[in-house]
């Protein structure tokens, strides 16, 4: 290799591995989870992706609230249901307080309805648990890239 392939090569390796040095935006996350197992998967499998950081895990809806202020997240994955109760109502105040944040709500609950449901009070998509990882981090990048439009009436 040439000297100067040496400083290419690093220079390539820093922006294949750094979004914001390619002028993207990487995906600061809170992970809403009251099972602290799922919780912690998710926080070492989005740690792994080069775009996205986990910068804080909540279990309840009053956390959640308290990570975004300590962390200035721009994305959530929220479970439906935290210690504390639903967070159905927490996807409206997250919408407000960060407008331009990617939510996704992360459930074990397959249903049309409750996934509108989720839709219209501001999350980005929702994702199913039992699918594969790839359709949560897609989701994320999907909502990264499209920003959200809220609900279609």
């Amino acid at each position: 290799m040439t000297p100067g392939g040496a400083i290419i090569a690093a220079v390539e390796t820093q922006f294949a591995s750094n979004p914001e040095a390619r002028g993207g935006e990487s995906l600061r996350i809170v992970v809403g989870e009251n099972n602290a197992d799922l919780a912690m998967t998710l926080t070492m499998l989005i740690d792994d992706e080069p775009d996205m950081h986990c910068v804080g895990t909540a279990s309840s809806t009053r956390a959640v609230l308290g990570a975004l202020e300590e962390h200035s997240p721009n994305a959530f994955i929220l479970d439906l249901s935290l210690d504390d109760g639903s967070s159905l109502p927490l996807l409206g105040i997250l919408r407000q307080r960060l407008p331009a944040a990617v939510i996704v709500v992360f459930t074990g609950h397959k249903n049309d309805l409750l996934n509108e449901q989720c839709v219209r009070a501001g999350a980005n998509s929702v994702v199913v648990k039992s699918g594969d990882f790839e359709e949560l981090t897609s989701a994320l990048r999907n909502g990264l890239a499209q920003g959200w439009r809220g609900a279609t009436p």
